[in-house]
C-alpha cells in the first residue's frame, strides 16, 4: 500500500482458516522461554491443572478454559488471561475469567502454586491484586453505594467489564438511571493524577467529566461522552464524518500537564515489539531487522509540544460529522506532533487491511484525506516511518488477544508496516 492510494486486503477461506487455526494452537503449544519454565503448562494441556488446582481452593470445579490474552515479555513474565466455565458449590457451569502469572515478581496476594522451578500465581480477574479498585467495580452492592455518594440515582444499576489488563487497567461501564458512566481503574497510586489530568485538559478539551475518584482504591468515574467513536462512525454508511482538520484544532488545543510526561517512544518500542514477534513467529526474523533498522533511521521530528500520546480513531467521540469527545487522555505529554498523526495513520491502516469490503472505500477515502493533511503539517518521510512502527506494534494483537488465526493475521500486519516503510523510502 501507497499513501492509501490502494489497499491488499487477505481473504480467507474454509480450507485456509482451518489450516490457520490449526498453526495457531500448534504454535502456541510449542512456545518456551528459558527464563518461564512455566510457559508450557501456561499456554498447554498443564493449564487445566492449574487452574483446576486454584479453583478447587475456592470449592469449585473447572469445567472447561482456553487463553482469552496472552501478555509475554520474553524473559521477563508471562500473564495469561482464561476464559473459563466453572461450577461453584455444586451448581451449574457460570463463565469466569480466570489469570495466572509467572515471572520473577509475582503479586503477594495472588495464590502461589510452586513445583520445583515453576512458580505461577493465579487469581479470579475480579480479585486482581494489583487493582484492588476492581472487585468494588463489578459489585453491584458497593457501586450502589459509591454512585449515590456521588449523586447519581443507581436505580437499575447495570456493569459490564469493558476492558482489562491484567494488573495495570480496567474500564468497567456502569449503566443507571438514564446514565452511562465508564469506571476506570488503575492501581491506586494514579488515580489521583488521572483525576487531575482530566480536570487540567476539561478546560479546553471535550473530555470526560469526572465525577469523583478514590485513591484507596484506585477509581476515577467518569461520565460517557455522546455519540459514537469515529472508529464506529467508520463502519456505518452514510454516518457524516469530522474533517481531518478538526483533529488538528483539537492537537492545537491540548495544554501541557503539569507533570510534563513524555509520552512512550513509537521507535523504542518498535524493539520490544520486534523481539516478541520473532519469538511467537521466527520465520519473520529477516523482515523484522529490516524493519527495525529503517524505522529507526534519523527523521524530522519537528518542536516539542503536547501531544495526546495514543491517538486514534477510538478515542475520538462524533456526532453529525463533528468532534464531540477526546477519551483515554491518561497518555497526554510532551512530544511530538508527527507522532499523534502517525498513531491515527497506523490504526486507520490496519482497521483498512481488516475492513469488511463494503466499507473498505468510506475508510481509505477518509485516511486519504486525513494523511494529506498530516503531510502537509509534518515530515512526510518521517510520518511514513513512524506510521510503520505504530502497525508493527498493531502486529502484537492477534497474538495478544489470541485470535483464531493469530498466526495469519500477525504476518499481514508485518507486511502492512513493511509497505509503509517503502513508502517512506520511497519518498525521502
Amino acid at each position: 500500500m501507497r499513501d492509501f492510494s490502494s489497499a491488499t486486503h487477505l481473504g480467507f477461506t474454509l480450507r485456509s482458516y482451518t489450516r490457520d487455526m490449526k498453526e495457531a494452537r500448534t504454535r502456541l503449544h510449542e512456545l518456551r522461554d528459558q527464563a518461564l519454565p512455566a510457559m508450557p503448562a501456561m499456554l498447554g494441556g498443564g493449564a487445566d491443572e492449574l487452574l483446576s488446582l486454584a479453583v478447587s481452593a475456592a470449592e469449585g470445579k473447572l469445567i472447561s478454559a482456553r487463553p482469552h490474552q496472552v501478555h509475554w515479555q520474553p524473559g521477563r513474565a508471562l500473564t495469561v488471561v482464561y476464559d473459563a466455565s466453572v461450577a461453584w458449590a455444586g451448581q451449574r457451569p457460570v463463565q469466569e475469567r480466570l489469570v495466572a502469572m509467572t515471572g520473577a515478581r509475582l503479586p503477594d496476594e495472588a495464590l502461589v502454586l510452586e513445583d520445583g522451578d515453576v512458580r505461577v500465581g493465579l487469581w479470579a480477574l475480579q480479585q486482581d491484586p494489583l487493582l484492588p479498585g476492581l472487585a468494588v467495580a463489578l459489585d453491584a452492592a458497593a457501586m450502589h453505594g459509591l454512585l449515590t455518594s456521588l449523586g447519581v440515582r443507581p436505580d437499575g444499576l447495570s456493569l459490564r467489564l469493558r476492558a482489562y489488563r491484567p494488573g495495570r487497567r480496567a474500564v468497567v461501564q456502569a449503566q443507571a438511571d438514564g446514565h452511562r458512566l465508564f469506571v476506570k481503574v488503575v492501581r491506586p497510586r494514579k488515580a489521583a493524577a488521572l483525576q487531575k489530568r482530566h480536570a487540567l485538559l476539561a478546560r479546553r478539551l471535550p473530555v470526560p467529566h469526572s465525577h469523583g475518584w478514590s485513591d484507596e482504591h484506585g477509581l476515577v468515574v467518569l461520565e460517557a461522552m455522546p455519540g459514537a467513536t469515529l472508529r464506529e462512525a467508520l463502519g456505518r454508511l452514510g454516518t457524516p464524518l469530522p474533517d481531518p482538520r478538526q483533529i488538528a484544532a483539537l492537537l492545537d488545543s491540548i495544554e501541557a500537564p503539569s507533570d510534563a510526561q513524555a509520552p512512550p517512544d513509537l521507535v523504542a518500542a518498535t524493539v520490544t515489539y520486534g523481539e516478541l514477534l520473532g519469538r511467537i513467529l521466527p520465520d519473520l526474523e529477516p523482515q523484522l531487522r529490516r524493519l527495525i533498522d529503517g524505522i529507526g533511521e534519523a527523521g524530522r521530528l519537528g518542536p516539542v509540544v503536547p501531544v495526546h500520546g495514543d491517538l486514534h480513531e477510538a478515542q475520538l467521540m462524533v456526532a453529525q460529522g463533528q468532534i464531540v469527545g477526546l477519551l483515554d487522555v491518561d497518555t497526554v505529554g510532551l512530544g511530538h506532533r508527527v507522532d499523534d498523526w502517525a498513531t491515527m495513520v497506523g490504526h486507520l491502516a490496519t482497521r483498512l487491511d481488516a475492513a469488511p469490503k463494503r466499507i473498505r472505500p468510506r475508510i481509505q477515502a477518509y485516511a486519504k484525506q486525513l494523511l494529506a493533511l498530516a503531510d502537509a503539517q509534518v515530515d512526510p518521510v518521517t510520518l511514513r516511518q513512524r506510521a510503520a512502527a505504530v502497525v508493527l506494534g498493531l502486529a502484537t494483537g492477534p497474538f495478544r488477544v489470541q485470535t483464531r488465526a493469530w498466526p495469519a493475521e500477525t504476518r499481514q500486519r508485518v507486511a502492512l508496516a513493511e509497505q509503509w516503510l517503502a513508502s517512506a523510502q520511497r519518498i525521502a
